[in-house]
């Protein structure tokens, strides 16, 4: 006999730090926050604003890695953001 635990679903199944469900309400805020960030930023460097029209598109490049991990399970941990 094995002394190892196993995981109710067997020994090749994967632990997920999360639901499918968080994954895609999470994934769907941060998608939302990179694409207001990508068009923020195209509309103030399209209105001579620079510095902020750069730093949306800064915001919205981290915001984008961070959707991106998220749908790809690569997140360790779920942050919720939202400003009202």
């Amino acid at each position: 006999m094995s002394a190892e635990p196993q995981s109710p679903a067997g020994p090749g199944a994967e632990v997920r730090p999360y639901s499918e469900g968080r994954r895609v309400g999470y994934g769907l805020l941060w998608t939302a926050w990179t694409v207001v960030l990508a068009i923020g930023g195209f509309f103030q460097l399209g209105h001579g604003s620079v510095a902020g029209g750069l730093l949306c598109l800064a915001l919205s490049a981290l915001a984008g890695r961070y959707a991106w991990r998220i749908w790809t399970w690569q997140a360790k941990r779920l942050i919720f953001f939202i400003v009202y």
